[in-house]
């Protein structure tokens, strides 16, 4: 059954329900028959209450560009694995009890197991890949790897400690960005699209990634209703420096910005001390101000969707990138 936001994303193109079904299916056939802990940790990882935002971002793109293939299925499926693995390998480095509104494998099973279960949720990603597909998509699928891996680094070094705008968003390109980005170009690739089609559709989803990370980040501290599939306030807990806070400190007086730098220096934040941020991002504006730019990166994805031939898969990704996310689970 499709998830919240894949409805809404086949509202915008029926035929994006059948091609997300395909992916699904690859899934229910690489692990339906077999009966190891893995494989089935692995099945229930990936259809779990997720989103398929970036498979969905894939196959838009393919459909843009020329029309999806079934390369353009088996890459939708492998982008997924990848980002799955990411989850659950965050999960650890995190010590989160909960994903996607249920338990995460880490409480679950443990830390060693969930971290073997990410290893394998990868080796299952380029298993899935074809031999003749390697050579084209491997480089690409690796950078985007790495580039994952210095985003969350850099993310776990800083904690503590407030970060100035143009580090965050580096950050939020890196870890999510990128990921989003390579959905993009190979769709587009995949669809066969030419290669200026394939970059404006590269720069169209990176942009809407970080817009995507910047609305997480601003809804983990103001609440979603429970539609994030993440736990309220978390960011705060590991003491994360995001764009509210960024903002805050800096249209805050100095006894604010002094607080909020001490608050991220402790070890430990009460749900009281959660709230009083809250409470300091609205007044001061910072709250409106986060949106705003949330609303800018949208923008920014659009813009390169104009060199696109009109097209109904065209329009559903102007329509998912439209003011202040239209993506259920995000707003």
């Amino acid at each position: 059954m499709l998830q919240e936001s894949q409805a809404h994303l086949v509202d915008l193109y029926p035929r994006l329900g059948d091609l997300l079904a395909q992916v699904d299916e690859r899934f229910r056939r690489m692990w339906g028959g077999e009966a190891g802990f893995l494989a089935r940790a692995a099945q229930r990882a990936v259809s779990g209450r997720g989103k398929r935002l970036r498979p969905g971002i894939l196959l838009l793109s393919a459909e843009c560009a020329g029309g999806a293939t079934e390369s353009s299925s088996v890459l939708a499926a492998v982008v997924e694995l990848v980002h799955t693995a990411s989850l659950v390998h965050d999960d650890v480095v995190d010590g989160s009890a909960s994903r996607r509104g249920s338990q995460s494998a880490n409480a679950e099973w443990g830390n060693k197991v969930s971290v073997l279960l990410g290893d394998y949720l990868l080796s299952e990603a380029l298993r899935m890949l074809p031999a003749e597909e390697r050579v084209r998509f491997l480089p690409g699928l690796a950078g985007v790897a790495r580039r994952m891996c210095e985003g969350q680094i850099r993310e776990l070094r800083s904690a503590g400690r407030r970060l100035a705008e143009g580090e965050y968003l580096e950050i939020a390109r890196a870890k999510t960005g990128a990921l989003f980005g390579f959905c993009g170009r190979l769709g587009a690739e995949s669809g066969g699209g030419a290669s200026r089609i394939a970059a404006a559709l590269e720069q169209f989803a990176e942009s809407f990634g970080v817009a995507f990370q910047l609305a997480d980040d601003i809804l983990d501290l103001v609440g979603s209703d429970g539609r994030s599939g993440k736990p309220e306030g978390r960011d705060l807990v590991e003491r994360k420096s995001t764009l509210p806070l960024i903002l805050a400190a800096e249209r805050g007086d100095a006894e604010t910005r002094e607080w909020l730098d001490a608050l991220l220096g402790n070890e430990t934040i009460s749900s009281q001390e959660a709230r009083a941020v809250r409470e300091i991002a609205e007044s001061t504006g910072a709250i409106e101000r986060a949106w705003w730019k949330v609303d800018e990166w949208l923008a920014a994805a659009r813009e390169p969707l104009a060199a696109l031939p009109e097209s109904e898969a065209k329009r559903a990704l102007v329509g998912i990138a439209g003011e202040r996310f239209p993506i259920p689970v995000m707003r």
